[in-house]
């Protein structure tokens, strides 16, 4: 099984995260009635025991974040996890509410909504330029702190994974957050097949 992409392929991902993203930061933007931007995406494949420090890499270790998981399902299959820090959280439960101090349900429903938008629009359009569909799963939301983000259950059935990860940043709202999607061995290979079937379909 080769999981490795070549050049080719990470660039077409790339290209296809990058609309996906804008995508995203569109609906959100509507969502929030800001301005709000999203990172250029970063694309890397690891062992599933590697997670937990990539993510930890990426956050301050300080902090408490509120973490949203959602499965999908199909010839590319994966989850989505988004991490919000308690401050930014806040912020959101805020500007969503119209309230200096939103309720602790607030803040849940506020990043369960931004969830919902995020993860549905990026995957969804990035199926949509891969030729294919996906079913979501119910997102699964708790309360964490930096150490405690990846379970080890969350990876057992693992070995590879690929992760594409960006940031979202409202920065007049002081809203942030991270994206992983990650994708494990048999999606690995399905997506460099959807990959190469659509490269062959623009370049002939």
């Amino acid at each position: 099984m080769n999981l490795e992409f070549n050049e080719d392929q990470i660039d077409a991902l790339r290209e296809f995260m990058n609309v996906s993203i804008g995508a995203a930061t569109a609906s959100l933007a509507s969502l929030l009635g800001a301005f709000g931007t999203m990172h250029i995406p970063k694309i890397e494949i690891c062992n599933s025991h590697e997670l937990a420090g990539k993510i930890e890499s990426t956050i301050d270790l300080n902090s408490m974040y509120y973490v949203t998981k959602q499965l999908f399902t199909g010839k590319f299959g994966g989850e989505c996890i988004f991490l919000v820090s308690e401050a930014s959280a806040t912020n959101l439960g805020r500007h969503l509410y119209i309230t200096q101090n939103p309720s602790a349900d607030e803040i849940n429903d506020a990043v369960i909504e931004l969830t919902n938008i995020l993860t549905s629009t990026i995957v969804s359009r990035l199926t949509q330029e891969l030729g294919t569909q996906v079913q979501f799963f119910v997102p699964y939301l708790h309360f964490t702190d930096a150490h405690s983000i990846v379970y080890e259950g969350d990876i057992s059935e693992y070995s590879k994974i690929i992760i594409i990860s960006t940031i979202l940043d409202f920065q007049d709202q002081q809203i942030n957050g991270n994206i992983y999607i990650l994708t494990k061995d048999e999606a690995i290979e399905s997506l460099q097949v959807l990959i190469d079937e659509k490269l062959e379909e623009i370049y002939g």
